[in-house]
């Protein structure tokens, strides 16, 4: 993939727990970096075709390999800079050039 196919901006977030002041804890995201992006959006055979009837995109978003997006965990979330679409990070794998990470996630899924 070129860097002309990295159009997209997407900024992971990493899960906090943050005191309610009631002696719990709420979730929340705490934002650590932002990167250009591309995605493919699946759409073909039987479990994403039943994932898209369900309303979840199953999507693969490519980012460039580096020391931040190694750190990327599917506890993570990824967020468009753009649209603020959310996605559910489901599996990482990095590229037979070790050169992207091809994250496979879905939106349309509560967090």
């Amino acid at each position: 993939m070129s860097a002309g196919k990295l159009d997209k901006r997407i900024a992971f977030e990493s899960p906090v727990d943050t005191a309610d002041g009631a002696g719990g804890t709420v979730r929340g995201w705490a934002a650590q970096f932002t990167v250009a992006a591309g995605y493919m959006r699946l759409r073909g055979g039987e479990t994403v075709l039943a994932s898209r009837l369900s309303g979840t995109q199953p999507t693969v978003i490519r980012v460039r390999a580096s020391t931040q997006a190694r750190r990327v965990t599917t506890d993570w979330r990824g967020v468009d800079a753009r649209t603020g679409e959310i996605f559910n990070l489901r599996a990482i794998i990095e590229s037979d050039d070790r050169a992207f990470l091809e994250i496979t996630a879905e939106s349309g899924v509560a967090t």
